[in-house]
């Protein structure tokens, strides 16, 4: 059930919170993992270009989450090349000009770069690809089922290819309705889901071949 105001604002100054201060998570429970001896290694932005209204009038509308990259070891497997992202210009040195994605010049330019920057008399070409930014922008997704928080999937399919070789086991412990097993069969990776609500397992029937792994709440 749905706290009300007075009931929401006692249990915030149970936790050391003025009225109308945010809780600061997820950072909270990064800072416990780092504790526990885990290794932060970065957060990233989920810049949303299509964020749910609000009605605040003494705020910005929230239109970000978090995504953060946590190891339980110095070293892991992290495959920068499979999220690497295209890019999109030349620039003419000689002229100053820029040529855009897609231009002849752009086009001639693709058969001299390579995996460094080339310098001539005449130009600059830069390489095709680079290593992704900290900032995805990524618009949210409807879903037709019973579910209210369900995340794009193109929000974690950069999260897998770079986490999770081919052939490899993407866990989730939140499953909800299953958007992270289908896009991990999809990229061919295996996955388990944990979900302690059990009317997600309809949700996550329809959508996956795999049977999810279905944790009874106490």
């Amino acid at each position: 059930p749905r706290m009300g105001r007075v009931e929401q604002a006692n249990r915030t100054t149970q936790i050391g919170l003025k009225p109308k201060d945010i809780a600061g998570q997820p950072w909270r429970l990064v800072f416990a993992l780092q504790d526990a001896g885990w290794w932060l290694r970065q957060d990233i932005i989920w810049s949303k270009s299509n964020p749910m209204p609000e009605s605040m009038t003494d705020r910005c509308t929230k239109s970000h989450e978090y995504i953060f990259l946590l190891s339980k070891s110095e070293r892991y497997y992290f495959d920068q090349e499979a999220i690497a992202e295209p890019v999109v210009s030349v620039v003419k040195a000689a002229h100053g000009v820029g040529f855009g994605h897609g231009s002849d010049a752009d086009e001639r330019s693709r058969g001299r770069v390579r995996d460094q920057v080339k310098f001539s008399d005449a130009n600059v070409t830069v390489p095709m690809m680079r290593n992704k930014r900290s900032v995805w922008t990524v618009p949210t997704e409807s879903y037709a089922g019973a579910h209210f928080a369900t995340f794009p999937k193109k929000l974690i399919e950069p999260c897998i290819l770079a986490g999770c070789p081919e052939g490899g086991v993407v866990l989730d412990i939140f499953f909800g309705s299953g958007t992270t097993g289908e896009v991990a069969q999809a990229l061919g990776r295996h996955f388990i889901g944990v979900d302690l609500d059990a009317r997600n397992d309809a949700l996550q029937r329809e959508r996956l071949r795999q049977p999810s792994l279905m944790l009874a709440a106490a």
